[in-house]
């Protein structure tokens, strides 16, 4: 169980890192590009917050490419659901030792362990196969791990480590 604890843990952060809100400019098939923040990925729609326009959803297939305009951020949001699960599960490795040799990270990490949507995320097979096989989409899909990716419990683990 621990395992799988740690698991999700390191899939929750990643996926956070790439996915939560953050800036980013959107170019759309038809050439013409949106700034804002994508909130969720859901039934092969984005949904996205735009200082100008407000909340839209757009499908995945009318997206050419999803560029990360935040300087905190390596990677952009397409990047990240596209990668092949190998490369993914590198990038969840690589943030184990950050995560585990930092004591208030573990301390939030702790709290967040008796957190009941966290537990009920453990509970889940959906979400263990998804984390598993590090199925970013499915993960971005379901409504329970998108409600504990904005926990602020795992905001500020991804605050932590991203000042690392």
């Amino acid at each position: 169980m621990k395992k799988f604890i740690f698991l999700l843990l390191f899939v929750l952060t990643s996926v956070s890192l790439a996915y939560a809100a953050h800036k980013v400019r959107i170019e759309l098939t038809d050439g013409s590009t949106l700034d804002g923040e994508v909130v969720s990925f859901s039934d092969g729609k984005y949904t996205v917050n735009s200082p100008s326009l407000g909340t839209l959803r757009i499908e995945d297939s009318k997206i050419r490419n999803i560029h990360s305009t935040d300087q905190t951020t390596g990677s952009s949001q397409k990047d990240i659901a596209s990668l092949d699960a190998a490369t993914f599960q590198g990038e969840v490795q690589k943030l184990q030792p950050a995560m585990i040799s930092d004591p208030d990270i573990m301390k939030t990490i702790s709290g967040l362990i008796s957190n009941p949507d966290f537990r009920a995320l453990l509970k889940d097979p959906e979400i263990m196969n998804a984390a598993k096989s590090s199925n970013v989409k499915a993960l971005m899909a379901n409504e329970k791990f998108i409600k504990v990716l904005n926990d602020p419990a795992v905001k500020e683990i991804r605050q932590k480590v991203k000042a690392d």
